[in-house]
């Protein structure tokens, strides 16, 4: 973003934001209401805590089971309910981070369990998470949220019933977002594409490699789903065609292994490159990543919204205008712990087991923030990065809020992790790890069936 447009990004929140406060204090404990939106790891984080808390809740699910974007689901497109799928989920998916950046606090897996456990295995454990921590019936299932607007001295949440399709609308006293980061996808779009007669997707419906099997293939993207992706379908198809511009060690892949720079267009049968060159293809798979999706955001909420970032948020967590409002997983670069930590810290707010810093310092560290980004040549969309401030985050949260130390021996395996993956795609997941203390962790070899899991069903 240019040096003008941030300077009118903090003018703007200088003028609209030191002006207004929420006094979240005024309504007794025992009377209030917190509402949770999604079921997903982080939500059940949330309910775990809140109970814990003995907060008054509920977590609105729009879906009809717990575990979002962990959960397998064979449909394309919407589920039972024609809702939109909230699961990016396919089969033989393996974590690409250690199962120990992800675990809940004091909620380990079985010790014997891969580091790099099936999508199922995790599945697993959040059903377990849930079942020993009796949350069920704090879960409002088949229930969407569709608004949330502040009320004068509250939040109304509104919400469609899958079931009847009505809609209700029921007043908060606090409200925790956790709707996900998965179930947006971001779908590029080519000249040509209208002419091309075989199939185009988002791997968002991607199922299964057997689908693909005898076929031309192209994935376009090399994030973690384009490379997760390659490994699968390389086994499977007739040609597989990679349109990306990652720097890593490439796998030594079989000659059908075809890899290729950005589209130019389509053709009614295949793709031209950039470089001038053609593939043909009977299948295009975007691997183009997912965006924010707070489309039930009233204006009321007096954030700033779009599908790439939520500002301004105090701790990446609480909505600065109004206090009574956090979020949960809006944040970038970080392990899947940092949302449990996050949680606890929401929690612990709405059961005002700590206070927040007067409004105008919140704004002020959100305001340094955003000038260390500036410093550091970064744009906009990157307000809600911790990335390399990951361990010093953890600490903020414990310090001000008490959460459990994520201990710092986590940022070490993430930065591993990072690193490996892209040295060695293809065997990174056959090591497992163990952690020493708060500083150190061990790695060894020790490859398994994929589908290895101990933990119950």
């Amino acid at each position: 973003m240019t040096r003008y447009l941030w300077s009118c990004l903090t003018v703007l929140c200088l003028t609209h934001y030191v002006l207004e406060t929420t006094d979240g204090q005024s309504v007794p404990l025992e009377s209030k209401h917190t509402c949770v939106i999604g079921a997903g790891y982080s939500g059940l984080a949330a309910a775990r805590y809140l109970q814990e808390y003995g907060v008054n809740f509920t977590v609105y699910e729009a879906s009809r089971h717990v575990g979002g974007t962990w959960r397998f689901d064979p449909h394309v497109g919407t589920d039972e309910d024609g809702l939109p799928l909230f699961t990016s989920m396919y089969k033989r998916l393996r974590t690409n981070t250690p199962r120990q950046t992800m675990e809940y606090a004091g909620f380990k897996f079985p010790d014997d369990t891969p580091s790099y456990p099936s999508g199922d295995c995790f599945y697993n454990y959040l059903k377990n998470f849930v079942k020993y921590f009796d949350l069920m019936k704090y879960i409002q299932f088949r229930s969407l949220v569709t608004r949330v607007k502040w009320a004068d001295d509250h939040w109304n949440v509104t919400y469609t019933n899958t079931e009847d399709r009505n809609s209700y609308t029921d007043a908060c006293d606090f409200v925790i977002v956790a709707s996900g980061q998965y179930s947006k996808p971001v779908r590029p779009k080519f000249e040509g594409e209208e002419l091309f007669k075989g199939n185009i997707m988002h791997s968002h419906d991607y199922k299964d490699a057997e689908t693909f099997r005898d076929r031309k293939v192209l994935i376009v993207g090399a994030g973690a789903s384009g490379l997760d992706l390659a490994t699968q379908l390389v086994n499977v198809t007739t040609k597989l065609v990679h349109s990306h511009h990652l720097v890593y060690n490439q796998p030594n892949f079989p000659s059908k292994y075809v890899k290729k720079p950005d589209i130019e267009a389509f053709t009614s049968d295949g793709v031209v490159f950039q470089d001038g060159s053609f593939q043909d293809v009977d299948d295009v798979i975007f691997c183009t990543g997912y965006e924010y999706n707070h489309s039930f955001l009233d204006e009321s909420t007096g954030l700033t919204v779009s599908s790439k970032f939520v500002l301004p948020l105090y701790q990446h967590i609480v909505n600065i205008r109004h206090p009574n409002m956090a979020f949960l997983g809006v944040v970038k670069q970080v392990i899947t712990r940092v949302m449990d930590a996050q949680a606890q810290y929401a929690a612990a707010l709405a059961g005002g087991i700590f206070e927040l810093p007067p409004q105008e310092t919140m704004l002020k560290t959100w305001l340094n923030h955003v000038r260390t980004l500036r410093a550091k040549h970064l744009r906009i969309i990157d307000v809600n990065v911790v990335g390399d401030d990951m361990d010093h985050y953890f600490a903020n949260l414990t310090n001000e809020g008490g959460v459990v130390r994520a201990p710092p021996v986590l940022t070490e395996i993430r930065d591993f992790n990072a690193k490996n993956r892209l040295d060695d795609l293809l065997n990174y997941r056959d090591y497992d790890y163990e952690i020493l203390d708060d500083y150190h962790y061990d790695r060894k070899y020790n490859p398994r069936p994929e589908n290895t899991c101990p933990v119950e069903q």
